[in-house]
């Protein structure tokens, strides 16, 4: 017999919707700046968009992309895109013309819909007709693209600019309140399966153009479901959506988190410290979710010794590893003494294994903690590619429990990437490195493609990472590698110092010379402030860019003259 989390996870997240407003119809849901709404609201909200869809053409199994910033619209769209059978593809809105081109292309989207404009800065619109000048001068009804042949419809929000060939997302809407559809609407919603694709979720690009991850429903609600039970999310839980809704972390460990838990969520357009700070205190916000990055904005922010905080008791840290520093001031200082610290993969459910409040702190601080029930972890060598003994580094490997408990349907549109990534026994490999304690914790040691030799021997950077940022003064620190004509390559650091700190190169490869072997000791330390690295806009550090930044930097240095 399945496990009784398994029977509740085959199911999909409308199902999931219907008995959220079924509980707590009357509660506020979702709040976005001066706009509140309930469960029942926002339901209907969503049926109507999806009879809008429904009305321009949408059919189960589209590809409807999203390519917008925070708001509530976005989470509308996300549930009425579900309630049609379509699959949702979130377009991260940093995208220019390059992405968004490679995104509609990939992916073979039948439906856009996309804000005028980014945080009155950036014109999307120009964006999109640059790529499709004709969007300009075609009407709506008689669009198609010569560049983009899969796209038939365009829906603009909040438009400021006209474009003849878009529907406006308020017409879409007042054309879905008819009951024209409600039974094809049913019909669809009846169809679907919990073995459905619901999302394609781009992988964070750290490297050339990202994959299209597929996410089923009954892998995102099984993950869900284990994650809401660790963190004892309630009703009576307020979630701070400060992270974007076109990352896997904001769409579903926001958004569908909430809902799957009757909560409350107070959405910001974008990530700001000083609005997060002041919203945690006037809301009441009792659950924080963010990366390391987010957190570490957070803590070193002027306002935080004024903002209370009390209402904090818990929270997720996810998207990158997380230094045991930083993790002791998100407890401490932060107030969240029920943060748990998780890894994952948005293409297998999102995440895989969590620390708990009942962990001891070391582990909280060390760990990434222990897999979940529906996800079976192993650690295997990256030479031999034999399971790796306890204790001993190599790539981490994911494989269901239970049919789609944990890895995803592969990439969308790649079959052979698929292949190279799920083998054949069905374990999906990760890219990831790290291994497991005698009682099964997980620790992370960074990436396959960031690791690097020195004279032979294997180093991970997330392991320096670690100990630099230790240091007193050291605020952060990501660590690269460089080339080395005697030992192949050599370790580099980026450090941010605190305010307050005036460490130099010499004094903290010094000390880096009483914590690690000589292999990991760094070589150069080059100094930032924040926003000067490139970075993901799920807040992970590009390696790959950082590592070619450090070997223009050093050969620039080295052609200096002597004594310049």
């Amino acid at each position: 017999m399945p496990e009784s989390w398994y029977v509740q996870a085959c199911r999909t997240w409308l199902q999931v919707l219907d008995e959220a407003v079924a509980l707590h119809g009357d509660r506020e849901l979702f709040v976005y700046k001066d706009r509140h709404v309930t469960y029942a609201e926002f339901d209907r909200l969503s049926s109507d968009l999806a009879k809008g869809l429904i009305e321009i053409g949408v059919k189960p199994k589209d590809v409807v992309a999203i390519w917008m910033t925070n708001s509530l619209d976005w989470v509308v769209c996300q549930f009425a895109i579900y309630k049609t059978g379509a699959i949702l593809l979130p377009i991260y809105s940093y995208y220019r013309e390059a992405e968004l081109d490679h995104a509609i292309r990939q992916a073979g989207v039948k439906t856009l819909i996309m804000s005028d404009n980014f945080l009155g800065k950036i014109d999307a619109v120009g964006i999109f007709t640059g790529l499709v000048p004709e969007a300009e001068t075609v009407a709506a009804a008689e669009f198609g693209s010569e560049r983009f042949p899969t796209l038939e419809s365009v829906i603009v929000v909040d438009e400021t600019r006209p474009l003849p060939s878009r529907f406006h997302y308020d017409a879409v809407m007042e054309a879905g309140r008819s009951s024209k559809h409600d039974e094809e609407l049913l019909r669809r919603q009846m169809r679907i399966s919990p073995f459905d694709v619901m999302n394609i979720m781009y992988t964070s690009g750290t490297t050339g153009f990202p994959k299209g991850g597929m996410s089923m429903h009954v892998t995102n609600l099984s993950t869900v479901i284990h994650w809401s039970a660790i963190a004892e999310l309630t009703p009576d839980d307020t979630i701070l959506c400060h992270v974007p809704l076109f990352t896997n972390l904001g769409a579903l460990y926001v958004a569908c988190l909430a809902i799957y838990n009757g909560s409350r969520v107070i959405i910001t357009e974008q990530f700001d410290a000083a609005n997060s700070l002041r919203l945690i205190e006037t809301e009441k916000v009792t659950y924080i979710p963010g990366t390391p990055s987010v957190f570490r904005l957070l803590l070193d922010h002027e306002d935080i010794a004024k903002t209370d905080l009390s209402s904090v008791r818990g929270g997720h840290v996810a998207g990158a590893p997380l230094t045991e520093k930083a993790m002791t001031e998100i407890i401490e200082v932060l107030g969240c003494r029920e943060v748990m610290q998780a890894w994952g993969l948005s293409e297998c459910g999102g995440l895989s294994t969590v620390t708990s409040k009942h962990d001891t702190l070391e582990r909280r601080l060390k760990t990434v903690g222990k897999p979940l029930p529906n996800a079976r972890v192993k650690i295997v060598d990256t030479e031999t590619g034999q399971d790796a003994p306890t204790g001993q580094p190599g790539e981490i490997y994911l494989h269901d429990v239970h049919p789609g408990s944990c890895v995803g349907a592969g990439y969308y549109g790649m079959p052979e990437q698929t292949a190279k990534t799920i083998n054949a026994e069905g374990f999906f490999k990760t890219g990831d490195t790290g291994y497991f304690d005698e009682e099964g914790y997980l620790y992370l040691s960074g990436r396959v493609d960031d690791m690097f030799t020195v004279g032979g021997f294997n180093i991970y950077p997330a392991e320096i990472e670690n100990q630099i940022d230790q240091i007193e003064g050291i605020s952060e620190a990501y660590v690269v590698s460089m080339e080395d004509r005697r030992l192949g390559r050599v370790p580099v650091a980026w450090v941010m110092l605190d305010a307050t700190a005036s460490l130099t190169e010499g004094e903290i490869i010094s000390l880096c010379k009483s914590k690690l072997s000589s292999q990991k000791v760094p070589r150069r330390v080059f100094f930032y402030q924040p926003g000067e690295l490139p970075m993901t806009a799920g807040g992970k550090i590009k390696k790959k860019d950082l590592t070619l930044l450090t070997e223009k930097l050093v050969a620039e240095i080295s052609l200096q003259p002597q004594g310049a």
